[in-house]
């Protein structure tokens, strides 16, 4: 792993089976000029790729195993600049360069509440200098946290904001008592003062109509992306859609998904579930949905190292060539999010890439990460030449 104080800038790639923007596959040189991908071969260092492929970097479109960075136990913090710090090379020893940190802003308190996320957002600035990837928000809005709007509009005026998302998970804890204890503990309070805070949430719940159509107004002035979270139904879709959340983020059913499509809205799905061959909440598989074209986009979800094998995971089951399978993770999610300068491996575009070691297919070993025309992790064995 390469440090931020020592990374390394990169003119070649030479070797490797290049991914091209139309899905097909090119042996050929891949020149950078600065921190884009150039026409022109420049002097410098460079990687050999031989035997390799070389792929477009991740677009993480959500990602909120940070938190654990953060909260690997109940109540046990650590220190913000830490955590992302080491969030960051995570990121990069996992093929990710642009990260969209799911960041919850909810009316449960604790971790996923006021006064982490303004401090997020502070310790964001603090390190920003040293980060080896591309780090940005995704700001995952509580319906019920009616206390929060004047943040929210001051997040996203400020230009902080790159994705909004409504959640709505208030109904689904009441539903689940056996929860709670999990709840209590990660918003830093016990059970009985958990649930009072749940009451005194759902008790403002004529309030947020008004509250999110404000939201969604500011947001659409302002060209911020949104997304409707954890869709249960063709109507909570249709709702969201016809406030401008194009994005269906974790859609509950498949009807759900389904619809979305139809409406041309990309669906978000999580890279953990194809891994493991299903949801862990009863959600649709993401494998079949990809498969049946119902999937635009993989997310890490909770775990990094996700969307790179999930990816080489379709393709080696043979439910999406490589090619296809690689879109879900960084040129879809890059469109969606409004990314145009990433995602894909043209002239001009940011020099966002990575090489991999495919000879055994079931088991992908990333040898490099390139973000921003600069080597920010190289694995043993990885040929740097120059």
């Amino acid at each position: 792993m390469l440090n931020s104080s020592t990374t390394t800038a990169l003119a070649a790639i030479h070797g490797g089976s290049v991914l091209r923007p139309d899905n097909h596959w090119e042996d050929t040189p891949l020149h950078l000029c600065g921190e884009l991908l150039g026409a022109h071969a420049q002097r410098g260092k460079w990687l050999d790729a031989s035997g390799c492929v070389v792929l477009p970097g991740i677009v993480d479109f959500h990602g909120d195993a940070f938190e654990r960075q953060i909260m690997p136990r109940p109540g046990v913090r650590f220190p913000l600049d830490v955590a992302l710090l080491d969030t960051d090379r995570q990121l990069a020893s996992n093929g990710i360069t642009t990260a969209m940190h799911g960041i919850t802003y909810s009316w449960e308190g604790g971790l996923r509440g006021r006064e982490t996320a303004v401090a997020l957002f502070a310790a964001f600035d603090h390190v920003r200098h040293r980060l080896l990837a591309d780090h940005r928000v995704h700001l995952r809005f509580e319906c019920h946290n009616v206390a929060g709007e004047a943040d929210v509009l001051g997040w996203m005026n400020s230009g902080r904001v790159g994705l909004l998302a409504f959640n709505e998970h208030l109904p689904g804890m009441r539903r689940k008592p056996k929860k709670l204890q999990e709840y209590a503990d990660r918003a830093g309070t016990d059970v009985d003062g958990f649930i009072a805070r749940i009451e005194s949430a759902a008790s403002r719940a004529d309030e947020v109509p008004a509250l999110i159509d404000r939201l969604a107004t500011r947001a659409r002035t302002l060209g911020i992306p949104m997304a409707s979270h954890d869709d249960p139904s063709i109507a909570v879709r249709d709702a969201y859609q016809r406030m401008g959340c194009t994005i269906s983020e974790f859609p509950l059913t498949r009807e759900v998904a389904a619809h979305a499509v139809a409406q041309g809205a990309p669906v978000v799905c999580g890279s953990p579930n194809v891994l493991r061959g299903g949801s862990h909440v009863g959600a649709p598989g993401a494998a079949e949905l990809a498969r049946d074209g119902l999937c635009d986009i993989l997310a890490s979800d909770y775990y990094y190292p996700a969307p790179l094998h999930a990816a080489f995971a379709l393709a080696h089951h043979d439910i999406l060539p490589l090619a296809r399978a690689w879109q879900l993770v960084s040129h879809n999610p890059a469109q969606a999010l409004g990314l145009a300068d990433r995602g894909t491996l043209e002239t001009g575009r940011r020099a966002d890439l990575l090489v991999v070691d495919t000879r055994d297919p079931a088991s992908p070993r990333l040898l490099a990460t390139v973000c921003g025309g600069r080597i920010v992790y190289l694995a043993d064995g990885a040929r740097l030449h120059g």
